[in-house]
């Protein structure tokens, strides 16, 4: 698998280096599938297999709703059940024909979330017995917190959104969205927005990228981890090219 040299390294040659202040509030990677066996056999067996790194359990609201559909019934896909870590501080979601692998703040390393997706992909398909995933989808969703003196889109990234003159200037709020195609990846899809808050937490700029592909007729699980590595090596090629240089300093702890 090859991807567009002019954005990307392909496989896992490029270098990621680890900031001492991540932008990264949740790194997502996420599964569809055609088929698996009835549901309700999956989340027991998941927590046995989790059980030594994800000792957290928890039902989730979509579960008490799966109660009122017939056993055949096609459920939209949708978190089921949640099973949380504390080191890594991470999260595994199972939900009809779904898989999501999260981490929260700290981010730990790209290596780190990437043996938590392949071992975890592993155990979903032993009991799941789901074959190849119909959808891919490897996402981070950064936020830089507003500064007192700086608090426009332009001020954090390397993008700059213009609408005409004639307009009241300067906008409440931004907001702007790009899909890259790349060659055997699927889309990139850059994401900003501002003001962007996270939670009851500070105000500040959101910038979100995905990689994504689907394929109805199912994607090569054994290309899988080529797939993750490359889709990685775009998502943070983009995000380099995006942020700021002064920013970029302030991460390093500069």
């Amino acid at each position: 698998m090859t991807g567009d040299p002019r954005y990307l390294a392909t496989g896992s040659e490029m270098e990621t280096e680890k900031l001492q202040h991540p932008s990264v509030i949740e790194a997502i990677c996420e599964f569809r599938f055609s088929r698996t066996v009835s549901y309700t056999m999956i989340p027991g067996a998941m927590k046995e297999r989790l059980r030594p790194t994800f000792s957290s359990f928890e039902i989730l609201p979509a579960a008490q709703m799966m109660t009122a559909f017939p056993a055949d019934a096609m459920i939209p896909p949708m978190p089921a059940h949640r099973f949380k870590s504390q080191v890594p501080n991470a999260l595994v979601q199972t939900g009809p024909r779904l898989l999501t692998v999260n981490v929260l703040p700290k981010y730990p390393t790209f290596e780190v979330f990437r043996k938590l997706i392949l071992d975890t992909f592993a155990s979903f398909q032993d009991v799941a017995e789901c074959g190849d995933p119909i959808s891919l989808t490897l996402r981070y969703i950064n936020h830089f917190p507003w500064s007192s003196e700086k608090q426009s889109v332009g001020d954090y990234l390397e993008w700059a959104v213009a609408y005409p003159d004639r307009l009241p200037h300067p906008p409440q709020a931004v907001g702007a969205r790009v899909v890259l195609p790349f060659q055997d990846l699927g889309n990139l899809s850059i994401s900003v927005s501002s003001p962007a808050q996270v939670g009851s937490g500070e105000i500040g700029v959101l910038l979100d990228l995905e990689v994504s592909e689907s394929k109805p007729d199912g994607l090569d699980s054994k290309r899988f981890p080529e797939w993750l590595n490359v889709a990685h090596d775009a998502i943070y090629s983009a995000f380099q090219s995006s942020v700021k240089k002064e920013i970029m300093e302030k991460m390093r702890g500069r």
